[in-house]
């Protein structure tokens, strides 16, 4: 993020431009499109047509243990990252593309497992899953970490911290809007 003011006072203050203040959480706003359909899918689809029941909220419990493990490797990943294309944005796009070929998976590969074979299915939910949580961990460490970075203006950080609530509020309203009550998939 090279485009910042910086504050000549010298006061070593790092400024985002106030596009960035707005645009950079919608980030976050994107990541919570895909955790209400990951909670569409174990409230419903997981549940009532594939049968996964129990199985699947015990699982997602299980894999936010793995999330405290996963986030901190992910977060010495992003230090030690340094591209052409930034610190953060290989892990923006590799995060909302393995969300988002996880959530296909989920929803349009899992089904063509017969209930005959329901092991194999428990199985391919747990690995597909923690597929997804590591995309998402990639998408949510990008919007905490880049928030330090885009300004340490103790004046822009509650800005950064309003876009970022109506960013998720607007990609969690977007889900509840295409995916009435009741509904378990899109």
């Amino acid at each position: 993020m090279k485009n910042h003011t910086h504050d000549p006072s010298g006061s070593g203050l790092n400024r985002a431009k106030p596009y960035q203040l707005v645009l950079f959480p919608l980030n976050n706003g994107a990541t919570n499109v895909y955790f209400i359909l990951i909670l569409s899918y174990v409230a419903q689809f997981g549940s009532s047509i594939l049968h996964l029941g129990v199985f699947a909220s015990i699982m997602v419990t299980v894999m936010r243990v793995c999330d405290a493990i996963t986030d901190p490797i992910i977060g010495a990943m992003m230090d030690r990252t340094n591209t052409r294309i930034g610190k953060f944005r290989p892990f923006m796009i590799l995060g909302s593309v393995v969300m988002a070929l996880s959530v296909v998976a989920l929803y349009i590969l899992l089904p063509f497992i017969p209930e005959t074979m329901m092991p194999l299915r428990y199985v391919a939910f747990t690995v597909v899953y923690f597929i997804w949580v590591l995309g998402y961990t990639f998408q949510t460490s990008v919007t905490r970490a880049g928030q330090t970075v885009l300004t340490n203006d103790p004046n822009q950080r509650p800005m950064f911290t309003i876009f970022n609530t109506v960013g998720s509020l607007l990609g969690m309203g977007i889900m509840q809007f295409l995916i009435p009550p009741g509904q378990g998939h899109v």
